[in-house]
């Protein structure tokens, strides 16, 4: 599974900790990058998971690239709905084998 880039989309139905969990479980099962996608009102959500799991779970982790983006979506009503989109790429440092 090395190589590979894993994503986690972020909403605002699960607590923090499910997605912080996600992220952990990814890393630990061998994903090299693990990315955070979230749209409008998620996005705060989404922030806060880094920031969790970068101060107490996983402190080496980096935050190798941020992309800001929009998305044109129907909203249940049909009205047409412009949300921006965030996207946080997580990586772990390689780890020199002693």
């Amino acid at each position: 599974m090395s190589g590979e880039t894993k994503t986690v989309i972020v909403g605002q139905s699960k607590p923090l900790l499910n997605y912080v969990t996600a992220c952990i479980t990814m890393f630990n099962s061998g994903a090299d990058h693990v990315v955070l996608r979230s749209r409008g009102e998620a996005i705060n959500m989404a922030v806060d998971v880094v920031q969790v799991l970068k101060k107490r779970f996983v402190s080496q982790v980096e935050i190798s690239k941020i992309q800001i983006d929009g998305e044109n979506v129907v909203s249940r009503d049909g009205r047409q709905l412009s949300l921006p989109v965030l996207e946080i790429e997580l990586s772990m440092p390689k780890q020199n084998p002693a």
